[in-house]
This record gives structure tokens, C-alpha cells and sequence, in this order.
């Protein structure tokens, strides 16, 4: 007999917690993470990894990263405050520490660590800390893609059986993810990734010159001035625009620490 897998709307929390600031010696941290998976940003085969080394071209940190899947009952002093929200699946601190949260779904734990290292990646090969909605739109970008997706394998224990559940973005994650996906899709994948490298690489992620914008208004009026046809499609844009560029904005006055 086969049962429905379970299923389970999640918050991005237990995907897309990256954004741990630690205050915490270096000491304290390499003795919570003693033993644990050292990935070399050189040469990892891990897909988001080879996407911002080989696809668009950041040159690798060679600081390696330790990576650590931890039991939240027994999580280390250290790591504690980085784990208080309830939800947080995992977390990168100062770009060489990822903590994961044990999981029983293989493609999940896959996922969050793809997401992670996109933090620890930008993290480690920018001179300036990068903003929150740069951070997580690129983390989501670069690992899950989409905002929803199903998690699922046969139980161990009972044939037939599927266990699982559905993570889906919030609405600001889902938002960040679409203002990606709309760069990318009005300048194509060149142009889009020689912006995405020089942003990494100087701090500077203001998308507006790469759409030949001086400012927000101007994002509107471009768009409204296509064919009444597409007007719909036009407005949609606007809005995704705008939502970037006050993202910006704001980013600009509190930049986040990783």
C-alpha cells in the first residue's frame, strides 16, 4: 500500500537562513567545527560553486570552507545565538562557516548547502559586505531556482512508502528571486553575468545602470511607453523594477554583515 507523501508549506527560513552574523572568536568557531567537510571554492564540483566560478567568472577565495551538520539539542555554545529563530535551518558566518541543522532528505540538505556556499562564495570574494536582498536573491538564484519546490524519498523503513514535504519562499524571498529573474531576462545571460561578477567584485550592485536607468521614475515611464498591447506586461515590470531599486536604496543606508 502506498501512501501520500506528507506534505509541509515551510517558511525560507529552513532553506535560506544564511545571513548569521556571529560575534564570536575564530578560536570558539574552529573548535565547534573541528572535524568538519572542507570545501576547496577551486575546485568543488558542487553546481552553485561551478555557477560563480566557471559560468560567471568570480575568482575563487582560497580560504576553505568549513562545513558542519550540527543536532539543535546539542548545538555548541557559539552557534546557539545563530540558531535562536525558530525555523533556521542553516548558516554561514564570516564566509567560512556553514552550519547545517541535521535533515533526513538528501535532495534538502543538497539544496541548503548549495544555497550556503553562494553566501560564503559572494561573501568571501567581495571587498565590501553585499546587501541582504543581493545576498538572498543571489542564494536563491544560484541553488533552489524556483519558489516552491517538493522534497521527497522512500521512507526507510516502510516500502511503498514516500516521506517529505513542500518548502515554499515568503513573499520578500519570492520577490527577491523574481527581481533576478527579471535582469536577467530583459539584458540575456552575458550581460546579466559580466553585471553579477563586477558586483561581487566591487561592492557596487546598483542594477539600474545595467538597464539604462538614472532612476526609479525612469524604470516606469520606459516601460508604460510600449505598445498599449503590452501594457500589462509592461506594468509588471515596473513594479518588480521598483521593488528592486527601493531594495537597493534601502540597502544602502543598512548594509547586513555575513
Amino acid at each position: 500500500m502506498t501512501r501520500r507523501p506528507a506534505r509541509f508549506v515551510i517558511l525560507l527560513a529552513l532553506l535560506c537562513a544564511g545571513a548569521a552574523r556571529a560575534e564570536a572568536d575564530d578560536y570558539d568557531l574552529d573548535a565547534a567545527f573541528a572535524g568538519a567537510q572542507s570545501i576547496d571554492l577551486r575546485t568543488s564540483q558542487i553546481s552553485s560553486v561551478v555557477a560563480l566560478r566557471d559560468k560567471v567568472g568570480i575568482p575563487p577565495s582560497s580560504t576553505p570552507v568549513l562545513v558542519k551538520i550540527f543536532d539543535r539539542k546539542s548545538l555548541p555554545v557559539v552557534l546557539r545565538p545563530a540558531f535562536a529563530r525558530q525555523g533556521i535551518a542553516a548558516v554561514t558566518i564570516n564566509g567560512r562557516y556553514i552550519a547545517i541543522l541535521r535533515t533526513q532528505l538528501h535532495d534538502e540538505y543538497d539544496d541548503i548547502l548549495r544555497h550556503e556556499l553562494v553566501h560564503a562564495y559572494i561573501s568571501l570574494a567581495s571587498p565590501t559586505p553585499l546587501p541582504l536582498w543581493f545576498h538572498e536573491g543571489s542564494a536563491v538564484h544560484y541553488s533552489m531556482g524556483k519558489d516552491r519546490k517538493f522534497y521527497g524519498q522512500p521512507a526507510k523503513n516502510q516500502v511503498g512508502v514516500m516521506v517529505g514535504k513542500t518548502v515554499e519562499l515568503p513573499n520578500d524571498y519570492k520577490q527577491r528571486l523574481q527581481t533576478f529573474n527579471y535582469v536577467l531576462g530583459k539584458v540575456g545571460e552575458k550581460e546579466f553575468n559580466v553585471w553579477y561578477k563586477q558586483a561581487v567584485l566591487t561592492g557596487h550592485v546598483d542594477p539600474r545602470p545595467l538597464l539604462g536607468l538614472d532612476d526609479g521614475a525612469a524604470a516606469a515611464t520606459s516601460v508604460v511607453r510600449k505598445r498599449p498591447a503590452t501594457w500589462v506586461f509592461a506594468l509588471a515590470g515596473a513594479i518588480v523594477l521598483g521593488a528592486l531599486v527601493v531594495a537597493y536604496l534601502v540597502s544602502k543606508r543598512a548594509a547586513d554583515d555575513f
